[in-house]
């Protein structure tokens, strides 16, 4: 990795030193970050149940996953993360800090922890679970005031619409893992594949959702409701 300070970093990521420096700068950071992910998934192996049976290379995938994710937040609206970065320490040490929040906050999630099967989806008819799961995840309730009410149907709708887009592979996944029980074993079964790859899968789909929803220019504010 090539030396830089902290201004060298930034002013690089940035593209302020073209575009060849940026790259090669998101290139290096992208390197020391997947450090810093995989050991940190290695110490989670021992508290968390979905994670304890993660081969090698099913935790490699999943560290890149969370590198990649942290540095779209770095570029996100202008670089508006970058620009938190006050100089208090390496920059390097603050970038470390982004990537292990992010798969912390990632591994707070239920599905990780839980003992017995993924959550899934209901019914057999795909077009209908993919409204169903759209309708749960905003989970309106009769206090909630028409306008938020509203953009919930609005983010439902465009929910729907970027579930659709999905492969086949990645849309049976989401579909049959963020509604009623069935086992992981049982969706494996289904893709040909193993238990630890199904979270795979649904890490990147969930990836891929966002950025979905974003692109159909959704404030912050109605991604928030999906959180």
């Amino acid at each position: 990795m090539a030396q830089r300070n902290n201004t060298e970093w930034v002013r690089e990521l940035r593209g302020e030193g073209g575009a060849h420096a940026q790259r090669s700068a998101h290139q290096d950071l992208a390197r020391y970050l997947y450090v810093v992910a995989y050991n940190y998934l290695r110490l989670r192996q021992a508290d968390l149940n979905r994670l304890a049976d993660f081969a090698a290379e099913e935790l490699a995938a999943l560290a890149e996953d969370f590198v990649q994710e942290t540095l779209e937040k770095l570029v996100r609206d202008g670089f508006a993360l970058l620009d938190r970065y006050n100089a208090a320490g390496n920059f390097t040490s603050w970038a470390a800090q982004i990537v292990r929040n992010q798969a912390a906050m990632e591994l707070r999630k239920s599905y990780w922890t839980r003992r017995g099967s993924l959550p899934q989806s209901r019914g057999g008819d795909e077009n209908g679970a993919e409204s169903e799961l759209a309708t749960e995840l905003a989970d309106p309730s009769d206090d909630v005031d028409p306008a938020r009410l509203a953009q919930q149907r609005q983010v439902c709708d465009l929910m729907q619409r970027c579930i659709s887009r999905l492969s086949e592979r990645y849309r049976l996944a989401v579909l049959n893992c963020l509604g009623d029980d069935v086992s992981a074993d049982v969706v494996a079964r289904a893709l040909d594949t193993t238990a630890n790859a199904v979270y795979l899968i649904i890490q990147r789909a969930k990836r891929q959702l966002r950025a979905c929803l974003e692109q159909s220019g959704l404030d912050r504010s109605a991604l928030a409701l999906f959180a």
